[in-house]
């Protein structure tokens, strides 16, 4: 039987909701306003003069839901705030030290893996652990204002005008912590170099990211990579066609697969790709407007944190004369306490320097 526990938690969820998305119907109004994250304490606040819709909102909602609220947004494992990550009906982002409530559309985590040319022979590969796909649709449609492609309807970075290009770089690290719960990326010319073994040259862009370094970073590489091996194994990866001639399904086996190593060996592993064309998959628009903006921010001579520097063993690719890899990844605040303490520092044997500037 439903309590009025039960509706005013069910309430409080159909807030998130509505506040991400820009509106709300309550009682016998309709509320307008600019979307926007949700802090708990928003709903708590006293409100003397609205601005805008949404305060008009908070300042109309019934006391016995702002009493309940206040008793009930925090207590612990069993509070509101508790029960929606639980529930999967929400989870939490940390952006400049504050601490959003995004709600959730969809429950399970996606992988996006796409590249973009930074010139003719260098190519920014990013793999973007998604951990929510319907939550970063609505957030490329209301909060950015992101327009869809006329031909197939969908999201592509090099078809966005400067303003909205400037839209998502102005607002880089929330986008990130939003739409991405761990990213890698490699920058490099190996795949560029032929297409000549080039399963081997992926594989050994993966492995690089990893190995080495023994003495000064062993520990922390290995444990970088059972962190993305738990997010990225037995998860459905959604892969763009820019690896010819290997398949998709190709490149998620040799991907998940360098992430399985331990050590001399490799622990069981199930790669599961999607077998979907960029227009009906959105995971894969999130991955190209993700490595897009990166791409833009790397030509620009821009920094791209959060990404942080990740020492690259060039080891791996000395047998493809003349070529560089450079590599960078990020983890969402909320998720640092798996991977840390790890502190990932340039190394004077590295190519180039790091990724991020």
């Amino acid at each position: 039987m439903r309590t009025s526990a039960d509706s005013r938690y069910a309430f409080f969820v159909a807030i998130l909701r509505a506040t991400y998305s820009g509106s709300i119907q309550y009682k016998t109004r309709r509320y307008q306003f600019k979307p926007r994250l949700l802090r708990a304490y928003d709903l708590l606040r006293k409100i003397d003069k609205p601005q805008d819709d949404f305060d008009k909102f908070v300042a109309a909602l019934d006391r016995r839901f702002v009493d309940a609220a206040k008793s009930e947004l925090y207590r612990t494992r069993k509070g509101w705030i508790d029960k929606a990550i639980s529930s999967c009906d929400a989870r939490i982002v940390e952006i400049d030290g504050e601490e959003y409530l995004v709600p959730r559309f969809s429950k399970n985590r996606t992988v996006g893996i796409d590249t973009s040319s930074i010139d003719p022979n260098t190519r920014l590969i990013g793999t973007f652990v998604v951990p929510d796909e319907g939550a970063c649709g609505v957030y490329f449609d209301k909060h950015l204002g992101l327009p869809k492609t006329h031909d197939h309807a969908e999201w592509k970075w090099n078809k966005l005008n400067k303003n909205h290009r400037r839209t998502v770089l102005g607002r880089f690290e929330e986008f990130m912590q939003i739409c991405c719960e761990a990213g890698l990326l490699i920058e490099t010319d190996v795949l560029s170099k032929g297409k000549a073994h080039f399963k081997d040259r992926l594989t050994n862009l993966v492995e690089g990211c990893f190995s080495g370094y023994e003495n000064s970073q062993g520990k922390e590489r290995s444990k970088l990579r059972a962190f993305f091996f738990s997010l990225i194994n037995n998860t459905p990866v959604h892969c763009d066609s820019d690896f010819h001639p290997l398949a998709t399904e190709d490149v998620v086996r040799t991907l998940v697969r360098q992430l399985a190593k331990v050590d001399s060996y490799f622990q069981s592993f199930t790669p599961v790709n999607v077998a979907l064309r960029s227009h009906e998959s959105l995971t894969i628009q999130i991955a190209d407007i993700l490595v897009g903006a990166t791409k833009e921010l790397r030509k620009n001579n821009q920094s791209v944190e959060p990404f942080k520097h990740l020492s690259f063993d060039m080891r791996k690719i000395r047998h493809f004369n003349g070529s560089f890899a450079k590599s960078a990844y990020f983890v969402a605040k909320n998720l640092v306490g798996q991977v840390q303490p790890t502190v990932i520092v340039p190394d004077v044997a590295s190519s180039g320097g790091p990724v991020p500037r």
